[in-house]
């Protein structure tokens, strides 16, 4: 921007002074040429009145006194020219036979010609030559200076749009850097409103604008908190119950579940007092093989044959342990809520190096209609909400995730994430 306002205060500068100096430069020219021109004619009619004045007889007199002048001719009536010589192409008639003083244009120049009468039949003829270094002298030094002053007002110009263009560039540059960093999740940046008021007035609101956002964020991450933290009551009693039946049955295996729902409530809790999500790192392999083995469980109570085959020992991704377990549970948990018990179901993961593809597919009815895949619309008692933590997931990693229809029916979910820092 400033760049362009440096150029269009060059531009319209440039084209003021460009308007202002040509008819100038001509004003001048045509000043210079009137005034040589005008000096030719009170020479030339000076000689007249002395040539009106000088006797028949005085003529070498007068030959000695124009010898003295440069560019002045005088022909008499017999056509003898005294004084400096004619210029080639000049015409006399007019002057000869009808007494008539003029200007003629010439090739170097311009001639003064003023007739004088020496008797009724007699007319000598003033020649005043002007050559067209006379006409145009200092002309080219006077263009000089105009030039010079036109260059100078148009770097001056670009000089004061230059800073008037950083005055109003630099809060835009602040402005911008700003947003970028509340992009990256600097909550607390913040812009000194400066430049004209209307940026001042932007900058302003900008803060407003970021401490509100701050505000509401605070306050969501404060109600998820709450709401989360309000679980561990009935957890605890419904724990302590558990305990009590301890003694009268085998309820290891639902303990353990307790204590991992706890766990997960703990997590909900601790990532929605969390200011922000930082850079974090997971072994995706590492976390497939935890939680196929934990639904597995689930899995042989419902008589379900599944298969786990891992291509890689590790595979690195930009995402936390926590949001990497949460994603793979909820296409863990599809399967097992859309599925008639004992419906088979695979995973397989394959790796480069630089991207794993994990594909999960089963043998079940498979996706009836794309609402099943969007936010809020799959219908019955499905809320579309595991779907949105599967994509959600992927996209944040840098990959992506599909659902699409297998071979032979069933549903085929597939999450293409790629290595951490590619």
């Amino acid at each position: 921007m400033r760049r362009w306002l440096s150029l269009y205060a060059l531009s319209v500068t440039s084209i003021v002074i460009v308007a202002f100096l040509i008819p100038l430069a001509i004003l001048i020219r045509d000043l210079s040429a009137d005034r040589a021109l005008s000096a030719a004619e009170r020479e030339a009619q000076a000689v007249a009145r002395f040539v009106a004045a000088t006797p028949a007889d005085a003529v070498d007199a007068l030959q000695a006194s124009l010898d003295t002048l440069d560019g002045v001719s005088v022909v008499v009536s017999g056509g003898a020219v005294l004084g400096a010589e004619l210029p080639p192409n000049i015409d006399l008639e007019a002057a000869q036979t009808r007494a008539q003083a003029y200007r003629q244009p010439l090739s170097d120049g311009e001639a003064v010609i003023v007739p004088v009468l020496r008797s009724a039949e007699e007319v000598w003829v003033v020649v005043a030559d002007v050559s067209e270094a006379e006409l145009t002298e200092n002309v080219a030094v006077a263009w000089l200076i105009l030039g010079g002053l036109g260059l100078s007002m148009m770097v001056l110009a670009l000089v004061a749009a230059d800073r008037m263009g950083q005055a109003v560039v630099r809060p835009v540059n602040d402005l911008v850097e700003a947003t970028h960093q509340l992009g990256r999740g600097d909550l607390d940046v913040r812009v000194a409103p400066a430049g004209p008021r209307e940026l001042e007035e932007v900058g302003a609101a900008f803060n407003t604008l970021t401490q509100r956002v701050v505000t509401l964020m605070n306050r969501e991450r404060e109600s998820a908190a709450d709401l989360a933290h309000r679980l561990r009551t009935p957890l605890t009693a419904l724990k302590l119950d558990i305990e009590a039946l301890a003694k009268t049955a085998d309820v290891g295996r639902l303990q353990r579940d307790v204590d991992d729902l706890e766990r997960v409530t703990s997590r909900i809790i601790d990532e929605a007092r969390r200011p922000l999500r930082g850079a974090a790192q997971c072994d995706l392999v590492s976390i497939l093989q935890e939680r196929a083995a934990f639904w597995g469980n689930l899995a042989e109570d419902q008589e379900r044959r599944w298969d786990l085959d891992v291509a890689a020992a590790h595979h690195v991704i930009a995402a936390s342990t926590d949001e990497a377990g949460a994603a793979l549970d909820a296409v863990f948990g599809n399967i097992f809520a859309h599925t008639p018990a004992g419906t088979p179901y695979r995973i397989r993961l394959d790796a480069d190096g630089s991207s794993a593809w994990l594909r999960f597919s089963d043998d079940g009815p498979g996706i009836a209609s794309e609402d099943l895949l969007r936010r809020g619309a799959s219908g019955g008692d499905s809320t579309g909400l595991g779907v949105d933590i599967v994509r959600a997931f992927a996209e944040q990693a840098g990959g992506k995730a599909t659902w699409a229809a297998g071979p032979t029916g069933g549903t085929v979910v597939t999450l293409e994430i790629p290595a951490a820092g590619i």
